[in-house]
């Protein structure tokens, strides 16, 4: 993937703000920087965790810029190497120009993901952690923060390691009587044991299990509002975001195409959809491709909102409407029936329980947001310490699992056949933290970091 034996260097920063730092790792890095900073004694001896003020120099001994310079050495650094980090004015020529001296004195520039790449092969994180760090860095909310956090301090780690200590413990009680040739060991009591195979599946069956949890955490709750053409949908949309995001008029199918647009409440990401109203009857081809994509909205909405005009009499089309949510809505989408409108002067009998809401006067828009806010009830406050938000993740413990529950099928003086089976979960579990990962799987994972992380 990476020769670890070059000197690596990579702006760290973007091209905004005043202050642009520059990393640069490698056996190497001090003899590189002794060439591009003056002073360069400070690299001849170098003090670990020390700043120092130095001037960068081209090769005709013009001053570049005055910056400061971090100084790390191995094994104390992120990368575990010897490592220096320059803090310059952040001018898109100082930045390319001392970048350009490292190349000139036997730098590269690093690939996506190759600090952290070496900071996970020299020891220094684990692969659990080192997908943290790239969580961390896209954070939006306040709970995925807590989450990719908390990975990053290894409390995933010490969860994953805990249940690997346990299978290592029964495969050791396994293999010792696989060596006992003379028979000497007392065989395992098979009910002691086999409520160790199932209080190990239960455990990484309940970590598993927060992946469902997690997906609203990591990838937001789809909110597809639907309706009748002229029902108020962009009017909410509009009221939830607090700002004219949809363009509203009192004409019928004004909305021809989705539009989607995400804000947070009570720190999780919810994505708005505003859709074509749907009817039965339209000429119209791009209402009717408009309707289409509707009901792809509805397939893929964790909540729909079902809004009916309080204002008009009981329309055909909202029964149709009705029918296609049913036929297309995931099993475990929540739908809210809510009436707009409510400002003008209602034409229907409507349940007293039902929620009526205003986009022009803003009544109980509020309460619609609570109801939404409620989805966070399904995800449990006490679990972010061990919490899967990986695909990944979710597909090795899976695996784990499969290989454990094959055991109880098998006798228990079947050994040599459990201490596979033993192997394997062991493997799935190595898979999520680094240990024996395939090296296709580890360049897609830090193929998506940033370069000079």
């Amino acid at each position: 993937m990476y020769n670890p034996n070059d000197t690596i260097v990579a702006p760290a920063t973007g091209p905004d703000g005043a202050i642009g730092i520059i990393r640069a790792s490698g056996s190497n890095v001090f003899e590189i920087c002794k060439k591009i900073f003056i002073p360069f004694k400070a690299f001849e001896n170098p003090t670990p965790n020390n700043a120092y003020f130095l001037k960068i120099v081209d090769e005709n001994n013009t001053i570049i810029d005055k910056v400061i310079v971090l100084l790390y050495l191995a094994p104390k650094s992120f990368t575990g190497e010897n490592m220096v980090e320059i803090f310059a004015h952040n001018s898109p020529f100082i930045i390319k120009k001392t970048i350009q001296l490292f190349l000139k004195n036997g730098a590269r520039i690093a690939t996506k993901g190759e600090f952290s790449f070496r900071a996970y092969i020299n020891g220094k994180i684990d692969l659990v952690q080192a997908e943290a760090i790239n969580e961390l860095i896209k954070a939006e909310t306040e709970k995925q923060h807590l989450i990719a956090i908390n990975q990053l301090e290894g409390k995933l780690s010490s969860k994953l390691n805990s249940i690997k200590q346990k299978i290592i413990d029964i495969l050791s009680e396994i293999e010792v009587r696989i060596d006992d040739s003379y028979e000497e060991m007392e065989e395992l009591d098979e009910k002691k044991y086999i409520d160790k195979i199932d209080n190990l599946i239960k455990e990484i069956e309940k970590l598993k299990d927060t992946y469902h949890n997690a997906r609203f955490i990591k990838n937001g709750i789809n909110v597809s509002i639907v309706g009748t053409p002229n029902s108020g949908k962009s009017s909410l949309l509009n009221s939830i975001l607090g700002y004219e995001r949809a363009i509203t008029s009192e004409i019928p199918g004004t909305t021809r195409d989705t539009i989607e647009e995400s804000t947070i409440i009570d720190g999780i990401k919810f994505i708005f959809i505003d859709t074509a109203g749907i009817r039965e009857k339209t000429g119209d081809k791009l209402e009717e491709e408009g309707i289409k994509r509707t009901i792809n909205s509805i397939k893929k909405a964790d909540i729909i909102i079902f809004l009916k005009d309080i204002s008009i009499s009981e329309n055909p089309d909202e029964d149709l409407i009705y029918k296609k949510i049913i036929e297309n809505k995931k099993t475990d989408s929540k739908l809210i029936e809510v009436y707009s409108k409510s400002d003008l002067k209602p034409a229907r009998k409507i349940d007293e329980k039902t929620l009526k809401i205003s986009s022009k006067t803003g009544e109980n828009i509020d309460k619609l947001i609570q109801m939404l806010s409620k989805i966070k009830e399904k995800i449990s406050d006490d679990i972010y310490d061990e919490i899967i938000v990986s695909e990944r993740h979710y597909k090795s413990l899976d695996e784990c699992i499969k290989e454990l529950s094959e055991i109880k099928k098998l006798n228990i003086n079947e050994y040599e056949i459990v201490a596979e089976y033993l192997r394997g979960a062991l493997l799935a579990l190595e898979e999520i933290l680094g240990k024996t990962t395939p090296e296709d799987i580890l360049k897609t994972i830090f193929s998506n970091f940033c370069v000079g992380k």
